[in-house]
């Protein structure tokens, strides 16, 4: 049976996440400028905390948009000041200079001495140098030249590159490609700016995607390819995008682009009948198809030039998804204003999904729906107020030990804003709990989810 493994609280909402590769970090978005490092520790009792070991700050604004490179290590930060950083570890002063980088795949790797240098020596981007493929951004989105350059965080443990992102309105949603060498932001301002690093400029420089979209692009995703990139709007609408950056990029294999289409072409446009606004899209391996969440409380699915409702709510989980990911072929978990965890299974891939379970439910007598975890006003009031009264620390909420040593289960009390499926990979490294998925919230929760008996 399913049940949550760790529940934690953290001091404070959490509006962005996102793990590292080996899931021994997360980096976080308190819903204010800075993005907060912690690292998972054991306390005596056995009960699992977090610990803050770095704060990155540069953001003017509400930090929207997290994602952590696996391999690369590096941290993508987004905000609604319309700027975006990735944040690469310093290096220590005994490293040797490493030598100036001709390819797209070692961004961010100047070292402190390059950084200082940078700082007093900005350049600017100019359209008119030689075979520089950066675009002069507009004025109204022009950012701070003092902080193009590479500049040291106050942490003195990571340092952070601008991004080019040519926004005029704040970026929402951000996502890492699976090789790395370039990413996605998506924005109020109706477009994606797709981020590359450019060696000779040594920034990371974006190309916009300005068709198609009528509405904020509030979800991200990319082919496994790298090179098709997939958006969910809130003009209700999935889309599928050319993102190949040309000239940055190796070679496109033959048949992985349709034949005489360029950068930022749409490619595919679909929803269902009746779809809201659409919140989450993720890619569904196996059959390279897509999975998305959206405001009618229901998960579509696309293959090929249409949709198609796989899966409408119901019972518990009535409430819309905000978040969607996928754990393996056959499994996929969603959770959003509800507060619980909503299991999607399917028997193989040419199967389709179904709603097999819901996580977190209220205990017996307790109600379902969108009061997960209090069955009156007045009790929700009671439970808030003890809240306050216990600070909201780490330690405030922590969920009983059951005589069998696992916790007991339960749900979020807010919006769940994030969700993280652990590399089964990583699963079975015998030096950490297997808890296979984590859910993050508004509530400042960190649930971590043992699905042993749907994989």
């Amino acid at each position: 049976m399913a049940f949550s493994l760790h529940q934690t609280r953290l001091p404070g909402p959490v509006q962005a996440i996102a793990w590292n590769g080996d899931c021994s970090s997360i980096a976080v978005s308190h819903c204010g400028n800075d993005v907060v490092l912690y690292e998972p520790m054991s306390t005596s009792s056995g009960t699992l905390s977090w610990s803050k070991v770095a704060v990155l700050e540069g953001h003017h604004q509400m930090v929207s948009g997290l994602d952590w490179a696996p391999r690369a290590d590096q941290i993508l930060s987004c905000s609604y000041d319309r700027n975006a950083f990735v944040w690469t570890r310093s290096k220590t002063s005994t490293d040797p200079k490493p030598a100036a980088s001709t390819t797209a795949a070692a961004p961010g790797q100047q070292s402190p001495q390059a950084c200082s240098h940078n700082r007093h020596h900005t350049p600017s981007p100019s359209p008119s140098r030689s075979g520089t493929r950066i675009t002069r951004a507009p004025s109204a989105s022009a950012p701070d030249p003092a902080s193009i350059s590479c500049i040291k965080s106050l942490t003195s443990g990571w340092e952070k590159q601008m991004v080019i992102t040519r926004l005029t309105k704040g970026a929402l949603c951000v996502r890492w490609s699976p090789s790395e060498a370039k990413f996605a932001i998506g924005s109020a301002a109706r477009v994606v700016s797709v981020g590359y690093y450019d060696p000779e400029s040594k920034w990371w420089a974006c190309k916009m995607i300005r068709k198609a979209h009528e509405s904020s692009v509030v979800s991200v995703a990319w082919h496994p390819n790298s090179l098709l990139l997939a958006t969910g709007s809130t003009d209700r609408r999935v889309r599928l995008f050319n993102a190949y950056v040309s000239g940055y990029e190796p070679e496109a294999s033959v048949g992985a682009l349709p034949p005489n289409s360029s950068f930022g072409d749409c490619l595919v446009e679909v929803s269902h009948e009746g779809c809201g606004w659409i919140h989450a899209v993720v890619w569904s391996p196996g059959d390279e198809a897509l999975l998305y969440a959206s405001h009618d409380a229901a998960v579509g699915y696309v293959r090929g030039p249409q949709a198609q409702v796989a899966v409408k709510l119901s019972g518990a989980a009535q409430l819309p998804l905000k978040c969607i990911e996928v754990v393996s072929e056959r499994v996929a978990v969603g959770a959003g204003w509800e507060g619980h965890l909503v299991v999607l299974t399917r028997p193989s891939v040419q199967e389709p999904w179904r709603q097999a379970g819901v996580l977190g439910k209220p205990p017996s007598g307790g109600s379902a729906g969108g009061d997960c975890c209090a069955s009156s006003t007045g009790s929700l009031v009671r439970q808030l107020a003890q809240m306050h009264i216990a600070g909201g620390g780490s330690g405030a909420h922590r969920p009983k030990a059951q005589s069998g040593g696992s916790t007991q289960t339960t749900c979020h009390t807010a919006c769940v804003t994030g969700l993280h499926a652990r590399p089964l990979s990583v699963v079975g490294c015998a030096r950490q709990a297997a808890w296979h998925v984590a859910s993050a919230g508004l509530d400042g929760q960190v649930i971590l989810w043992d699905l042993s008996s749907y994989l």
